[in-house]
């Protein structure tokens, strides 16, 4: 329910990161976030906030079950018990970097049918197109019957290379945040409700600062056409190179205050769940 309610609140934020980080730069259609939000509500109404929910709603339960189990796992690695109160910051960010590898899997799909129906607006106001996909069912069809499952994948690498370092900040901030806020003989597993909501909002920003210029790339190349002869980009190298020449290192950081908007306070809630729902458990 957690991941559900999170899903439903931050997704209009993930929505104006990821259009205006795609949006056609030599016509583009938003100045800011401000304006973004503005032709949103104007063009398609509030439901314009939600395009692409549909993908994630579906598949946060099963990343968020993979991405918990994986760390859980991974934790027993280090200590037999998985004793957050015995296992080291360091042997911490290693979990988590594990962990990234692990959920790249799971996320990449997820966000690949979420981007590609988020960027329609593009061929309807810049292009006047009618849009390639209306929902993710049209979606899924199109890159099941073009490239099987092979072609879910499409911006793997980009998302891995996000999610190994970004997982590691996350969790090991997270950790490291918890340990430093217990008092003298207290264990980490109790600490109070809004000391584990600070700890989880350190881990949400962390993850993104250091490589949100990673996210803007695989967002260019998410939102990518479907059909490789007509892509824009060879690869996310050269996906980067060209993002750079359009607006330099300036370039990687479009979107990236919607994005902190959600982040921070979502990811607060998720970890206290996580760990609400621990205690619960035993």
């Amino acid at each position: 329910m957690g991941g559900f309610a999170i899903t439903l609140v931050g997704h209009p934020f993930d929505t104006m990161k990821v259009r205006l980080q795609t949006q056609p730069r030599d016509a583009p259609l938003y100045t800011g976030l401000v304006d973004c939000m503005r032709k949103t509500l104007q063009w398609e109404g509030p439901g314009g906030f939600y395009r692409g929910v549909s993908s994630p709603l579906i598949g946060n339960t099963f990343f968020n079950a993979v991405q918990f189990l994986t760390y859980g796992q991974a934790k027993t690695l280090f200590h037999p018990t998985g004793s957050d109160d015995a296992i080291s910051t360091a042997q911490f960010f290693a979990i988590g970097a594990m962990t990234g590898t692990m959920v790249s899997f799971v996320e990449s799909p997820i966000d690949l049918f979420k981007s590609q129906l988020q960027v329609q607006v593009f061929r309807a106001r810049a292009q006047g197109q009618e849009p390639e996909f209306k929902t993710l069912s049209q979606v899924v069809r199109s890159v099941v019957s073009r490239y099987g499952l092979r072609g879910f994948y499409q911006g793997l690498a980009p998302t891995m290379c996000r999610d190994i370092p970004a997982v590691s900040l996350y969790f090991g901030t997270y950790e490291l945040s918890r340990k430093l806020m217990v008092e003298p003989g207290q264990s980490v597993s109790e600490l109070p409700s809004h000391k584990l909501l600070m700890a989880g909002g350190v881990g949400g920003f962390c993850y993104w600062l250091l490589t949100y210029p990673v996210d803007v790339v695989k967002s260019q190349l998410q939102t990518d056409s479907i059909d490789p002869s007509k892509r824009r980009y060879k690869g996310m190298m050269d996906c980067a190179r060209q993002l750079y020449k359009e607006g330099g290192a300036a370039r990687f950081s479009i979107g990236f205050i919607p994005c902190m908007l959600r982040s921070v306070p979502g990811n607060a809630a998720c970890f206290f769940a996580y760990e609400k729902t621990r205690q619960m458990l035993g």
